[in-house]
């Protein structure tokens, strides 16, 4: 079993961020682990040219704010109250809400961050989107994310999609989602993405044959190589794989659909250089438009691995 001690679930109070919660109850109870609950005033910056600071009654209002954060965490909880959880609730100020929820993270030494990939409508809306990318790229431990579109009813996982580039990182991700696997006693499928590779046919003398291409057939490489993967030593789990061709965001997606996966486990990088950068943005990708939760497991963040 994963080594989960205390979830984080922040909220903005929002319609859309609420199944993060019940996600968040669920992840808290399969681990038993502590539940935390937070939310996170942002403040203005403690310049003290700042405009704000000519206004006695900033301090009031702040005030005044974090008593009404007090009543809508309170509410959050209340159809949760007969659940044998240890639940705490927290409101901090910071100057960004990303950084206030990191810091929090850190000093209260979270395992696991819960949170919606969408928060209130307009602009505000957008800031949650905002925050939940920004979490994503700077957490140190696993974080998952949430649609509000998500309309699955929570429940057991039954099937678990770890999408693997055969990099360090997407091992790392992968015996995360191995061990969560076994505890749950889920089906796990590695499925691994292949690039529409054309290369180009050289001219024979009629020259026939310019502007031809072909399609690299690299598939049976990559089954051969989730084949391997899936007989590593671990905890023992019922394992499917699959390769398919396209756009690999778009093809994780359409497969999680196909599947009606219960989760996705992916890491936030993998090689260097461009192949990075790509694949972050691919974890991002996913985890903002996944009909299901996904787990993003940091490269070089925390394990959660039993015998790490």
């Amino acid at each position: 079993m994963l080594r989960i001690r205390r979830v984080l679930y922040p909220t903005d109070f929002s319609d859309a961020g609420r199944p993060a919660l019940d996600h968040a109850l669920l992840w808290a109870d399969l681990h038993d682990a502590e539940l935390l609950l937070l939310h996170v005033l942002a403040r203005r910056s403690a310049d003290p040219f700042n405009p704000d600071h000519q206004f006695p009654e900033a301090d009031e209002l702040l005030a005044r704010t974090h008593e009404l954060a007090g009543t809508e965490m309170a509410a959050l909880l209340e159809p949760h109250r007969d659940r044998p959880l240890a639940i705490r609730k927290a409101i901090r100020s910071a100057p960004e809400v990303d950084r206030g929820i990191l810091d929090f993270a850190a000093a209260e030494d979270v395992d696991l961050i819960v949170m919606g990939t969408h928060g209130r409508r307009g602009p505000a809306h957008l800031l949650m989107g905002s925050v939940t990318s920004e979490v994503l790229r700077r957490s140190t431990v696993p974080v998952l994310a949430v649609s509000g579109r998500d309309a699955q009813v929570v429940g057991q996982l039954r099937r678990i999609l770890a999408p693997v580039d055969f990099s360090a990182p997407s091992r790392f991700a992968v015996a995360h989602a191995r061990d969560l696997a076994a505890t749950a006693g889920a089906t796990l499928e590695l499925f691994h993405v292949l690039p529409d590779l054309e290369v180009p046919l050289p001219m024979n003398p009629a020259g026939f044959g310019a502007g031809a291409t072909v399609v690299s057939d690299l598939e049976p490489a990559a089954q051969s190589a989730l084949d391997e993967l899936a007989a590593s030593s671990g905890p023992p789990v019922s394992f499917e794989t699959a390769v398919w061709h396209g756009p690999p965001a778009a093809t994780i997606l359409n497969r999680a659909a196909e599947t009606h996966a219960d989760l996705i486990v992916l890491a936030t990088e993998g090689h260097t250089g461009l192949d990075r950068l790509l694949l972050g943005s691919v974890a991002e990708r996913v985890a903002r438009l996944a009909g299901c939760p996904t787990l993003v497991v940091p490269a070089h963040g925390r394990s959660l691995l039993p015998d790490a």
